[in-house]
């Protein structure tokens, strides 16, 4: 038999996953948040950013200074150094706030289903499906971003995308072995 013979298995007559590893697969409790480590780092870099942001302000500044050796082309220079602080200090709450959003998303899978917290500490975001409600998962790519749909039977759904798990497609993966329900790319 040559390598063209064998069956894919993802092939229409082949099934994607058979149902004793579904069944292994949910009684395993498996919780996915994002990590901490890199959440920190996102934290660093906005502080970070604000830093360099207001040393640049200053550094225009003394640019002025004195003004009988000011010319146009250190006011050229000053007015790069201001627009590049400006715009080192505005990354910081973006970074500070895309952080902030992604430090509280989880999702629980176990044996009744899966429960998705998808908001803060303060606004909670939760639904919990079970197993057999999941009817499809469907994958959009907008702008940069994964953006994955899980649909209930019920008409309830969850969307997340690459800025609320920064790994998103594994979520859908571990949700795609737990029901047998192909992601459909849209």
């Amino acid at each position: 038999m040559t390598a063209p013979e064998f069956p894919r298995a993802n092939s229409a007559g082949m099934p994607r996953i058979i149902p004793a590893q579904i069944e292994a697969n949910r009684a395993r409790v498996v919780v996915i948040h994002n990590s901490r480590i890199l959440l920190a780092v996102i934290f660093l870099i906005g502080i970070s950013s604000a830093f360099v942001g207001i040393c640049a302000v200053l550094y225009a500044i003394s640019l002025f200074f004195p003004l009988t050796g000011f010319s146009f082309l250190r006011g050229v220079a000053a007015a790069q150094w201001l627009l590049s602080g400006f715009l080192f200090a505005s990354m910081c709450p973006y970074l500070w706030k895309m952080a902030s959003k992604m430090a509280h998303p989880r999702v629980r899978f176990d044996s009744s289903g899966v429960q998705f917290n998808l908001g803060t500490r303060t606004t909670p975001l939760a639904l919990n499906m079970t197993w057999n409600q999941v009817s499809s998962i469907e994958q959009r790519r907008i702008g940069n971003a994964q953006q994955f749909t899980v649909k209930a039977a019920d008409g309830s759904y969850v969307q997340f995308n690459s800025y609320t798990f920064f790994r998103p497609r594994r979520v859908a993966r571990l949700i795609t072995e737990r029901t047998g329900v192909p992601i459909q790319k849209l």
